[in-house]
């Protein structure tokens, strides 16, 4: 339950894994001095929770040591095409955030922004073209949660695009352009480089699927796809003057040698089959016919680019790195939804033990009391019809002595019936509903469970109602009323970079008092 040591890679084996749907992919290259990349093993699993996959993923293949690089889904950022004025490279991801804010549908004032530029020597035009990629927040912190629950950390973070691009720079032929169109379970994705730089992409909606069916809808799809790279093929041309395009290579699961033939009458360069076995070393999976087949889906291509990042770098190309800046920078994350869980077990198990301490003190405190009870029963029989003797005082303190001991004994067995039901099932009925954007600071429950105080924080107030909606299908809150609600904000001192919120629910309009006298709730600000 407690956080794994995280060892440092030296760079040699660099993993890549993305959550596709219900799937989780990954694999992993390695390097070794003057050898090719080494493809050492692919991996497939349903998991619908990116976390738990990565967990794992961990149990089948050791990820201590390794560089973990993620791959973007296809809606989890937007790419867009734009112009940029002759300005210093660092400049660039401002000018972008302010140019595109209403090209897409999220805000763009905290979204993560990264640019990649185009090659200028290959045009005429005296600006400079640029693709931009734009990520919401809200996925930055879904994607470190997910590796942190796991006990892991990313090295990078890369779309579709840059993985493919690093497939096509190993085809290239020097000082030419290159393309490579890839075939995947969804849509097709085509790529063109020029000296390992991506120069330009566009996605075409033909899945692998539909150029294996039947001959009638093999022969649309075919014609839409052959439609689509002549187009980009012919816009290449037009806006890259300075560069030649040297061949098109073709990859799409379960033989291209078909597609590579149709292509070849549409399009004026040369088109061939990806042949992966020429360009890396992929003698690992040799005894694994159906994963080396499956290497030329889309998907797979993606995440292999990904993992060849090691040699993009060293071509001294351009990078990007969709990571929120702090993080990759070795900053905090927003506490995990696994880990809000862990402690709320602490606390529970903390819970449970003190009730097990309780009982057996009772218990001890009830044998004593018989002890005494037994002990007492001889000596009145005996001295009742004696006089008064000289102690009699002791004999009166050692009576009040038995009725403290069973006050006492009283005390601590009404303890433990309210400790055994009061906390644990609030707590428990907390647990099952936590959120990564809201967690709980404060708890106080009195009377039984008829008043009840709730506080705790949130990254956006917009989440309290659900959450409060949520709890009210938990037996423990069920028809319970807040009569009571507030909302305060964290001081930017203490919140950081971060828009946090305060929130503060009551059943009765007394309970904040005493949850603020007697409960231990955190005052504003502290975490």
């Amino acid at each position: 339950m407690w956080p794994r040591r995280r060892q440092a890679d030296n760079g040699s084996h660099w993993v890549a894994a993305i959550q596709d749907g219900a799937v989780l992919r990954a694999l992993q290259v390695t390097y070794g001095p003057d050898e090719r990349p080494r493809l050492a093993w692919v991996h497939s699993q349903e998991s619908a929770d990116f976390s738990r996959g990565l967990r794992v993923l961990g149990r089948a293949h050791p990820l201590r040591g390794v560089s973990l690089t993620g791959v973007l889904g296809r809606a989890q950022y937007r790419l867009i095409s734009t112009e940029l004025d002759d300005l210093p490279r660092e400049e660039w991801a401002g000018v972008v955030r302010w140019r595109l804010k209403e090209q897409v549908d999220f805000p763009v004032d905290d979204a993560i922004v990264d640019v990649l530029g185009v090659p200028q020597d290959t045009q005429n035009r005296g600006t400079q073209s640029a693709i931009a990629l734009l990520e919401p927040r809200a996925e930055v912190h879904a994607l470190a949660l997910a590796v942190d629950d796991a006990g892991l950390t990313w090295s990078a973070i890369e779309v579709p695009e840059t993985g493919l691009r690093n497939i096509c720079a190993l085809a290239e032929t020097p000082s030419q352009a290159h393309a490579l169109i890839a075939f995947g379970s969804e849509h097709a994705l085509l790529v063109i480089t020029l000296g390992g730089e991506l120069v330009m992409t566009r996605t075409i909606e033909v899945a692998s699927a539909a150029l294996m069916g039947s001959e009638e809808a093999r022969g649309g799809a075919v014609g839409r796809a052959g439609l689509e790279v002549l187009r980009t093929l012919d816009t290449f041309e037009r806006t890259h003057s300075k560069a030649t395009l040297s061949g098109l290579s073709v990859a799409l699961p379960g033989g291209a040698a078909g597609m590579a033939e149709v292509l070849a009458d549409l399009v004026y360069v040369p088109v061939k089959p990806l042949e992966l076995g020429q360009l890396l070393d992929c003698s690992a999976l040799s005894d694994n016919p159906e994963q080396i087949e499956a290497l030329a889906s889309l998907e797979n291509l993606c995440l292999l680019g990904a993992a060849l990042r090691p040699l993009s770098q060293a071509k001294g190309c351009q990078q990007i790195d969709m990571r929120d800046p702090e993080q990759a920078e070795g900053g905090a994350i927003a506490w995990g939804a696994l880990w809000g869980l862990r402690g709320l077990a602490a606390v529970l198990l903390l819970g449970v033990v003190s009730v097990i301490g309780m009982s057996l003190a009772t218990k001890r405190l009830d044998n004593s009391a018989s002890a005494f009870e037994s002990q007492l029963g001889p000596l009145t029989a005996a001295t009742a019809s004696l006089p008064p003797p000289p102690d009699q005082g002791a004999l009166d303190q050692l009576r009040k002595a038995e009725a403290l001991q069973k006050r006492l004994s009283e005390a601590l067995i009404t303890a433990t019936a309210q400790s055994a039901g009061g906390y644990s099932e609030y707590l428990m009925a907390l647990g099952r509903q936590t959120q990564p954007a809201v967690w709980i600071t404060g708890l106080e429950v009195r009377d039984n469970g008829r008043r009840l105080a709730l506080s705790g924080r949130m990254t956006d107030p917009g989440f309290l109602p659900g959450y409060i909606a949520r709890l009210e299908i938990e037996e423990r809150f069920k028809g319970r009323r807040f009569n009571r609600v507030e909302i305060g904000s964290v001081s930017s001192e203490l919140a950081g970079d971060q828009q946090l919120s305060t929130f503060f629910l009551s059943t009765d309009d007394a309970a904040k008092a005493d949850a603020q006298g007697a409960s231990g709730r955190p005052k504003e600000g502290q975490p």
